[in-house]
């Protein structure tokens, strides 16, 4: 989502916000029919959870697993969260990045008029991704 779209209700966030004790994490990923693939996942999520930053972290999938990502912004807000800050866990700006995901969002929004919603940039955005391939590419 453009850091620029200003009718939307959902809020790309590219900025350091502070999570407020209410808010709840999403993290967006695609999702794979492999169990093991989506292993790696799993652990920097709970990495995440375990920093106790956010009221409740969830993961969402885009196909192939449960829960949607629906269905974890439902949990969120089923538990009281009145912020969710959904991060694509995805390397590239694609189609998913880009359109449905955002998307989703915007369809949350509707359904929860009463809870902010804002978008974190995808992994491969960040310049520390360099790092991570100099790091592999050292023997």
């Amino acid at each position: 989502m453009s850091s620029n779209h200003t009718t939307s209700s959902v809020t790309s966030q590219t900025a350091s916000q502070p999570p407020t004790p209410d808010t709840a994490l999403v993290v967006m990923v695609h999702g794979s029919p492999r169990p093991e693939s989506n292993r790696d996942m799993f652990a920097v999520v709970e990495e995440v959870r375990a920093r106790g930053l956010f009221a409740d972290v969830k993961v969402g999938f885009m196909e192939l697993n449960e829960p949607t990502i629906p269905e974890a912004i439902d949990a969120c807000v089923a538990s009281g969260t009145t912020r969710v800050i959904a991060v694509p866990y995805f390397l590239h700006a694609g189609t998913h990045v880009a359109d449905d995901l955002p998307s989703l969002l915007e369809e949350a929004a509707q359904r929860y008029p009463h809870v902010e919603f804002l978008m974190g940039d995808y992994l491969g955005h960040d310049p520390l991704i360099a790092d991570v391939i100099r790091d592999r590419a050292a023997f």
